[in-house]
């Protein structure tokens, strides 16, 4: 079987969420500095999320704005995950990097309130259920003061993956481990096999802890001390010693020294995802066209049509039909401002 996974880094990290909110600027500001986006492209919605009024969306990316009475909410920016991914379609195209971003956001006064950082290890450094069991017998020096561990299976007697929780989803940090080959198969239905030996550590900050980071990345233009001045620093697995009550003074267990090692040697990685229809129209030139020309091609040699019939055959998703619908609407609003 091929594995979607061959052609894959073996250790990989991306930004996989972000929340940042500034008090010294507002949204055009934020819009024409921070995100380096026009005006024009963003729609305003009277609903916001976390007491916010409302909110300007363009690609997933919102700057929530603050109601009229309690202005010093500030705004906020709120990516996701695949936000952020929607995001580096456009660091792309504007030179940037994540690192250039982040300096921004620093440089106007925001501060972070959230920032996940997804660490993909498909050489599979750690096997999670022999974690989990190192936990139980207490084989770990932790700052955590909480764990949980969930190796779930269906009724079928299928496996379906561990995952582990380390400390409280409210506190500065928060880390979650888990097979993400068997995530994946979930969604999709192919086996978890099709995507090889596949684990993801998700380092999830708040508050003080994630701006401190942020500075850290601008300052070194690196994320490689995510791995022994973060990860490290709250949890080392170590080789219980009979000699020695103090698990402090135990030795590093040897795939946890290992997967540290080869966190100190990682680098950002961005993976841009079309998500508007304006983005996906520039990935079907860019990637899907000479495909479309070639069964073109084949249609007009045979007198056939069916390029046309599969098109006009596919139905869409009702989120498919709101992408179309978003586009459509800015549009409308480019041409009216340009009139104007």
């Amino acid at each position: 079987m091929i594995k979607i996974a061959d052609c894959k880094k073996e250790l990989d990290a991306v930004i996989d969420w972000v929340q940042v909110t500034f008090k010294k600027i507002d949204y055009l500001e934020i819009m024409e500095h921070i995100l380096q986006f026009d005006k024009a492209l963003m729609t305003y919605e009277g609903r916001g999320r976390f007491r916010y009024a409302g909110k300007w969306v363009f690609g997933g990316i919102e700057i929530l704005v603050p109601p009229s009475d309690y202005p010093d909410m500030g705004f906020h920016i709120y990516m996701t995950g695949s936000a952020c991914r929607s995001f580096e379609i456009y660091l792309r195209a504007q030179k940037r990097t994540w690192f250039d971003f982040f300096k921004n956001c620093l440089s106007y006064g925001g501060k972070f309130t959230r920032l996940d950082i997804a660490i993909d290890d498909r050489k599979s450094y750690l096997k999670l259920n022999t974690v989990a069991k190192k936990m139980k017998k207490n084989e770990c020096v932790s700052k955590f003061e909480n764990w949980t561990a969930l190796d779930s299976g269906t009724t079928t007697g299928k496996k379906a993956g561990c995952t582990i929780n380390l400390g409280s989803r409210q506190s500065l940090c928060f880390m979650v481990f888990y097979e993400k080959n068997y995530e994946q198969s979930q969604k999709t239905g192919l086996p978890p096999e099709a995507y090889g030996a596949w684990n993801r550590y998700e380092v999830r900050l708040r508050k003080e802890m994630a701006t401190n980071c942020v500075s850290e990345m601008v300052k070194r233009q690196s994320i490689c001390f995510i791995g022994l001045e973060i990860i490290n620093y709250y949890l080392r697995l170590v080789v219980k010693n009979k000699t020695d009550e103090n698990r402090s003074r135990w030795n590093t267990w040897k795939p946890w020294a290992q997967l540290m090692e080869g966190i100190g040697q990682l680098k950002l990685s961005m993976r841009p995802a079309p998500r508007t229809l304006e983005q996906k129209m520039h990935w079907v030139k860019t990637y899907v066209a000479p495909t479309l020309k070639m069964i073109q091609i084949r249609d007009d040699n045979l007198g056939e049509e069916f390029l046309k019939h599969i098109i006009e055959d596919t139905p869409l998703k009702e989120n498919q039909k709101k992408i179309v619908e978003d586009y459509l609407f800015s549009r409308k609003q480019i041409q009216e401002h340009q009139s104007i």
